[in-house]
């Protein structure tokens, strides 16, 4: 009773605020935001947003604490679009997507990509109308990660306290690090672009394996963890976010674990034939997600590292978890930082040993850094 009651709240302020925003004048200019989608068995899976402009996306670096909380703030607080009309046009193929409620965009298209795209192949996109909204012409492209012949494995990684330093496990830290921080000044762990970079590349060049981004953070922070990425040349690769919301399918934040292993379920049913290295944190329960995961799909785990941030005070559930993935005969590491999983790597024969070294040199410098 309460969600419903909390939702028609939410609809009511919704609808109030675009009536205000009409009668006085007010109504931001319509902002197409493609996200990287991935090739599937059933087609290419695209998704994107139409909000209005709030300068968000395009606001340059700063080092202000209350600007960059006022930019969080607008990045929470969207202008979504519902019901506006995107046409997607690939291979001779044409069709029209209309956004949701929150304003967005998920379809499957009925497209298979070209021979020769992988790394990325890109699906055009044009915003033909939004409600009660003046639509200039905006077009935009969506890239979609697809597979080179020569791909031997892919990356699953989660975001928060593995790649990208937040203080997941204290709520304070966290909010206070997602708020008032910057993509640019947010602090990437030691080694991870080296790693990473190692995993990707291969016969087919640096991006032959892809690398995919699952988190429980919501779609709002992706224009934040896509610059990251860039900023500290970490692979890029579509990345799996989470709805939140007040209705019954989301209920605020929904559930942390089956978001997880539902986004997982789909990026290894969308390539049947690869296997994966999985790469998490001790903070939010991966290595119990994880050990699922490869239940589900057995046989297709190939490593496990889980970062440690927990001073290596690992929870019981962490521990079993842990134990269940080795009596799988799965390799996994679990240390605070990302060495160990290197050189596990550089065994299995997924990258070589100038990568341990690259990454060895990166932790050694954050370590004389400190």
């Amino acid at each position: 009773m309460l969600r419903r009651s909390l939702h028609r709240a939410e609809e009511f302020w919704d609808g109030a605020r675009l009536s205000f925003k009409r009668r006085t004048g007010l109504l931001g200019t319509p902002m197409l935001v493609p996200y990287r989608g991935m090739a599937t068995p059933d087609g290419l899976w695209i998704r994107g947003r139409v909000l209005e402009d709030q300068g968000v996306t395009t606001a340059p670096h700063s080092e202000s604490t209350l600007r960059n909380i006022w930019l969080t703030l607008k990045r929470y607080e969207t202008d979504e679009i519902a019901g506006a009309r995107v046409a997607w046009r690939a291979c001779g193929e044409a069709g029209e997507l209309v956004t949701d409620a929150e304003g967005y965009f998920d379809a499957v298209l009925p497209v298979r990509a070209e021979a020769g795209t992988a790394p990325w192949f890109s699906v055009e996109l044009e915003l033909l109308s939004a409600p009660v909204h003046e639509v200039a012409p905006l077009s935009a492209e969506a890239n979609v990660r697809t597979l080179a012949p020569a791909a031997r494995f892919g990356v699953i990684s989660d975001i928060d306290d593995t790649i990208v330093k937040t203080g997941a496990t204290n709520f304070v830290k966290h909010w206070r690090t997602v708020v008032a921080n910057s993509a640019k000044s947010r602090t990437a762990f030691p080694g991870v672009s080296h790693l990473y970079r190692a995993l990707a590349k291969g016969e087919a060049g640096p991006e032959t394996n892809p690398v995919f981004y699952v988190s429980s953070s919501p779609w709002n922070l992706y224009d934040l963890f896509q610059s990251f990425l860039a900023l500290h040349e970490i692979p890029l690769g579509p990345m799996l976010l989470k709805d939140f919301g007040l209705d019954g399918d989301k209920w605020l934040t929904g559930g942390h674990d089956d978001h997880k292993l539902k986004m997982i379920d789909k990026i290894m049913n969308a390539y049947p034939h690869l296997s994966f290295v999985l790469i998490g944190d001790s903070g939010q329960r991966d290595a119990a997600i994880y050990a699922e995961a490869a239940r589900r799909h057995e046989g297709r785990i190939m490593a496990v590292h889980i970062r440690d941030v927990t001073d290596g005070e690992l929870a019981r559930e962490a521990g079993e978890a842990i134990a269940a993935l080795k009596a799988m005969d799965i390799p996994v590491t679990h240390a605070e930082t990302l060495f160990e999983a290197a050189e596990s790597a550089a065994g299995l024969g997924l990258i070589d040993a100038g990568d341990v070294a690259s990454v060895r040199a990166a932790i050694a410098a954050r370590e004389r850094e400190a």
